[in-house]
């Protein structure tokens, strides 16, 4: 089932609200290696560790960035809101990260 356009929502899980209280560590995310532009492109490999967990957690009211099966169905109004920009919340994709994401559409969405 699609999701329906104005459905789509930034930072919608139940603990976004900042605290006044700063955190007691920062947590960097790990970088995320990009495929060789001649390699095969897979989900768990290549595509999941695009999606953060914020992300994850802001989507998944609809759908679970971390799933295969639900990014699958969802992948074309997903790709159509990273090149736009308005997917992730926070910020565009690179390029690079939006062209990974393009390829594995048009592989077929590997697994």
């Amino acid at each position: 089932m699609p999701v329906p356009a104005g459905a789509w929502v930034c930072n919608a899980y139940p603990d976004v609200r900042l605290s006044a209280i700063p955190p007691l560590t920062t947590t960097e995310e790990a970088p995320v290696s990009q495929p060789a532009p001649d390699e095969p492109l897979r989900f768990a490999a290549h595509i999941k560790p695009l999606f953060r967990d914020g992300d994850r957690r802001s989507m998944r009211f609809a759908f679970d960035l971390w799933d295969y099966d639900d990014v699958a169905a969802h992948a074309d109004a997903i790709l159509e809101r990273l090149q736009s920009g308005t997917m992730p919340c926070d910020g565009a994709w690179p390029a690079d990260r939006v062209a990974v994401f393009s390829r594995w559409i048009e592989s077929g969405k590997p697994a």
